[in-house]
């Protein structure tokens, strides 16, 4: 590996690590809630191997996906860009204007790469919208086993290299990959991270714990570039999801049982002051005690003044 392919490798594997903490659950439309159901977490599945399969049985429609994605990429990054503010809409508004510029440049690499970035953003903000959670986060491990098992099995590499190389002209940006130097990476490989993303943000789980794993787990993945020449890229951002995910439940079950703990022990100092207590039988005991002792002498205390009135009265008499 020469030193420009691992620093393209290591810009690549920070974007996806931005993505995965960059990305921001969306607030969808009423129609579109109607629509949520567990069948959309087929789609990430579905656009990999559904992609590849057609591109083997027929190359030639590689450039009515580069056309698709000439024209789709810029106007959704924009819609994004629009929803977050207007910082990120000038900066997705410069990064065009450079890839249209000089799309083949270092520069219009990463405007390109800012711009699908800002699509998958969109899209995957979407989906989780449509989608229940639990069956996402299935379906976002499931696209990445199939990347493994095509990349593993040498099925996608000529449906990727096809694509790569399909444009629509020579002056026009080609969005459906990202080429950074030497290496280049499928859309979907851009995609899985932001879809990542969404979904933490939308659970409320850290995701800065999973960029950085995400970093973590793609830097170590490159190594396998010392042996092979093509790696599946989103394996590293469904490890990172796998891992918050089980750092997520195991908190949640440690929470219940310090719970469980602190009721039972409120309980018990609530039957203290009844075990304390005195028996039944004890208690009739002294009451009858205190029913039978004989009563005390009744004193009289006589008022010296009143003692007095009637030796004066007779007196008076006599």
């Amino acid at each position: 590996m020469s030193a420009e392919f691992i620093a393209a490798y290591a810009g690549s594997s920070v974007a996806q690590a931005a993505l995965v903490a960059g990305a921001t659950a969306s607030v969808a439309p009423v129609w579109m809630r109607a629509l949520r159901h567990r069948l959309f977490a087929l789609l990430p599945l579905l656009s990999l191997v559904g992609v590849v399969v057609l591109l083997r049985l027929h190359p030639q429609w590689a450039d009515s996906f580069a056309t698709v994605a000439l024209v789709c990429v810029p106007l959704l990054a924009l819609i994004g860009a629009a929803r977050v503010g207007p910082l990120a809409l000038l900066i997705t508004v410069a990064s065009l204007a450079m890839v249209l510029h000089d799309g083949h440049s270092l520069a219009g690499q990463l405007a390109a790469l800012t711009l699908i970035g800002g699509s998958c953003m969109l899209l995957g903000a979407l989906l989780v919208e449509l989608t229940p959670p639990q069956w996402l986060g299935a379906g976002i491990v499931a696209m990445a086993a199939a990347d493994l098992i095509l990349v593993a099995s040498g099925v996608l590499g000529p449906a990727s290299d096809v694509l790569n190389a399909a444009g629509v002209s020579d002056h026009l940006p080609q969005l459906q990959r990202v080429e950074i130097g030497p290496l280049e990476m499928g859309y979907g490989d851009v995609f899985l991270p932001a879809l990542v993303g969404a979904l933490l943000a939308a659970r409320a789980r850290p995701r800065t714990w999973a960029a950085g794993l995400t970093l973590l787990f793609a830097l170590a993945a490159g190594l396998i570039f010392l042996a092979f020449d093509r790696l599946p890229a989103t394996v590293p951002v469904a490890l990172a999801l796998l891992v918050v995910e089980a750092g997520g439940v195991g908190r949640e079950a440690w929470r219940r049982h310090r719970g469980r703990k602190r009721a039972d022990g409120e309980t018990a100092r609530g039957r203290a002051p009844a075990e304390a207590a005195p028996d039944v039988p004890a208690r009739a005991a002294a009451a009858l005690r205190v029913a039978t002792s004989p009563a005390p002498p009744l004193r009289v205390r006589m008022n010296p003044a009143a003692a007095s009135l009637p030796a004066e009265a007779a007196a008076a008499e006599r």
